[in-house]
């Protein structure tokens, strides 16, 4: 990890950008004390370390535009200064730039993914890292200002890695603790953490964050291509091998090496990024359709005049998310409102079946919806252990799950209901929700939801 503490500002950017020992003369040595041996021996050389390589251009504008051709796909200007921490290549061909949060579990899982890939590729690589602390986590900003004072003290990445680590007890006594046991100069720190340069540093990503439209973590752009979540590492790694590949046809037309991360910014575009949604194409927002919620588990009120239904994958973030809105949604509409589910595990989420067997063995015993927290709680636990665990939690008998989640059935099940969202529902990424027959795409706001629900409740006697 190089880090790059404030006062090295004034510094010229190569310096800024790695630290190198100074190149040396060749130097004639002898043994210390040694006599005369009367015979001509050869001098021993030291050799001069190599001066250090160049880093990259920050400044987008600081190249021409005469390859711009060469540079494809749609990228976003989501830039860096020379003073935010980094990992990675002195001299890189790929650059990633984070927004992430010290709480979300998601950016904790990107990060352990892109480790072992800055160690494969870390001729190549760099990882940059910006903050975006939620509002939802309440010790976020803290972390990210203890993450920020320890990179001005150079010992950026093992805070870091504790933050991650440690994500639940993120109390100022405990981080406090782990500075101390890092070697951190505790008045240097408490006062960085509490200083306007701080603040600003932080203020700064979360306006970067805002004017981008970038509102989830975390939300990553490899060379300005835009990525969102906790991409899986196989995958991960097949966009920094495209990348790697874009970034050497540059080389290959004529660009410096120095000059690729700015000739990407400068091809990209400066604008907002549109929130997610499931899909491009999807249920039409005009159309009212037949959720056919009989035969479907319940969660609210008995006689509901609202009904939402939730096309959903257990291992997509977005559907994630969106869970604290229905958790909000059911506490406002006690008696009005009931929420139910239908299976559509996404391909590109490889162990989301084991979890979706696991709901509908969970459902078998009358505990869906107990089920449906704990595996959206923890999205990393799908093996047998970890499902039983759940099992177990939510008061399962054992040897009824595991002979569930065996029985062709319930892959049969799973099945006609994700076929049932996409046919008959359109649907074509998740989570999509349909309240009383109406589309709504995405993790949004909860006040998309209560819009319509509002319309609903006053067009129901």
């Amino acid at each position: 990890m190089r880090v790059r503490p404030r006062l090295l500002a004034l510094l010229s950017l190569t310096t800024l950008l790695g630290c190198r020992q100074p190149t040396a003369e060749l130097t004639l040595t002898e043994p210390s004390g040694a006599e005369p041996s009367g015979v001509d021996s050869p001098p021993v050389f030291v050799e001069a370390p190599r001066p250090p390589e160049p880093g990259p251009i920050l400044e987008w504008n600081a190249v021409d535009d005469r390859l711009a051709s060469l540079i494809e796909g749609a990228r976003y200007r989501v830039d860096y200064d020379a003073d935010h921490p980094w990992t990675g290549a002195s001299s890189p061909l790929v650059t990633i730039v984070v927004f992430y949060d010290y709480q979300c579990p998601f950016s904790k899982r990107l990060h352990e993914s892109l480790l072992p890939l800055l160690s494969s590729y870390g001729d190549s690589l760099r990882v940059v890292w910006r903050q975006l602390p939620l509002a939802s986590h309440p010790q976020a900003e803290l972390a990210a200002r203890h993450a920020l004072s320890a990179h001005a003290q150079q010992l950026f990445e093992p805070m870091h890695a504790w933050l991650f680590d440690n994500a639940k007890s993120l109390s100022p006594s405990n981080i406090q603790a782990q500075a101390g046991a890092l070697g951190l100069d505790p008045m240097r720190l408490s006062a960085d953490v509490d200083s306007e340069w701080i603040a600003g540093r932080v203020q700064a990503d979360l306006e970067l964050a805002s004017t981008r439209g970038i509102r989830a973590t975390p939300t990553f752009f490899i060379n300005g291509r835009l990525f969102r979540g906790a991409l899986a590492p196989d995958a991960l790694e097949a966009a920094i091998r495209e990348e790697l590949a874009a970034a050497q046809r540059l080389v290959e037309a004529g660009s410096e090496r120095r000059e690729v991360w700015a000739r990407f910014m400068a091809a990209a575009d400066d604008g907002v990024i549109a929130e997610p949604r499931a899909s491009s194409s999807g249920p039409d927002p005009n159309k009212r359709y037949a959720m056919q919620v009989s035969g479907l588990t319940p969660r609210g009120a008995k006689q509901p005049k609202v009904e939402i239904l939730m096309c959903g994958d257990f291992d997509c973030p977005y559907c994630s998310r969106a869970t604290a809105t229905l958790t909000d949604l059911l506490k406002r509409h006690k008696k009005t409102l009931a929420v139910y589910f239908r299976h559509m595990p996404l391909p590109m989420h490889t162990d989301a079946m084991a979890a979706h067997r696991a709901a509908v063995a969970a459902d078998n015993q009358g505990e869906f919806w107990a089920m449906f927290d704990l595996l959206y709680a923890d999205q990393r636990a799908r093996t047998p252990a970890d499902l039983e665990a759940m099992a177990s939690k939510a008061g399962l008998k054992l040897a009824q799950f595991r002979s569930d989640i065996a029985d062709p059935a319930t892959d049969q099940l799973i099945e006609q209901q994700r076929e049932f969202c996409e046919k008959q529902l359109d649907s074509r990424g998740t989570p999509t929700f349909f309240i009383n027959g109406r589309p709504l795409m995405g993790a949004v706001p909860i006040e998309e939801f209560e819009k319509i629900i509002k319309e609903e409740l006053a067009a129901t006697p």
